[in-house]
């Protein structure tokens, strides 16, 4: 297993095997995490302080906003969306992502990530993107997007579906990194 499957399967995992996994992940990797705050754990997060004001979330998607936020500064740009059957609305981005992007949280927050996409966005990877949430599979592609600025970008993206504690795809998690150099 790779960095990004690594991540993806630590990231969706219910409660306990996250909370057992998470420490080798940011080791094995030399991940950028707020391990003080994972020590603290959920029970200590304020999500008021991390979203924008007057947004609220609860329950499992909370705890999966904790998770992310505990990653913001790592190598990859991550998103949470969901809830998976409503357009995947953008829950929250990790700071490599807005940094990625230009895009600030408040932009972003319950936008569909195709907003990424533009006019020269490939159609066989949105097609795979696509096919994968129809599924619930999980994909990696490349494809050509946007900034908020324009400019476009080579983009490696990999979706993973996250599952509830019922069982059930409640979520999308999106891991993001630029790939090679946009030659226009």
């Amino acid at each position: 297993m790779g960095r990004r499957d690594d991540l993806a399967d630590c990231l969706a995992a219910g409660p306990e095997t996250f909370r057992r996994r998470f420490p080798t992940v940011v080791e094995r990797y030399d991940l950028d995490a707020r391990t003080d705050a994972f020590d603290d754990g959920i029970e200590a997060f304020d999500a008021s302080t991390v979203l924008p004001a007057g947004e609220r979330v609860e329950g499992w998607t909370r705890e999966l906003v904790w998770r992310l936020w505990l990653l913001d500064d790592a190598p990859v740009g991550l998103t949470l969306s969901g809830p998976a059957y409503q357009d995947n609305p953008i829950q929250y981005v990790n700071r490599t992502f807005r940094d990625l992007t230009g895009y600030s949280l408040e932009e972003v927050l319950d936008e569909n990530p195709r907003f990424l996409q533009g006019p020269d966005t490939e159609p066989g990877p949105v097609a795979d993107l696509r096919e994968a949430t129809d599924i619930w599979e999980r994909v990696t592609v490349e494809l050509r997007n946007y900034r908020r600025d324009g400019t476009p970008f080579r983009n490696r993206v990999s979706l993973a579906p996250i599952t509830g504690p019922d069982g059930s795809v409640t979520h999308w998690l999106g891991i993001q990194r630029q790939v090679g150099d946009e030659r226009e």
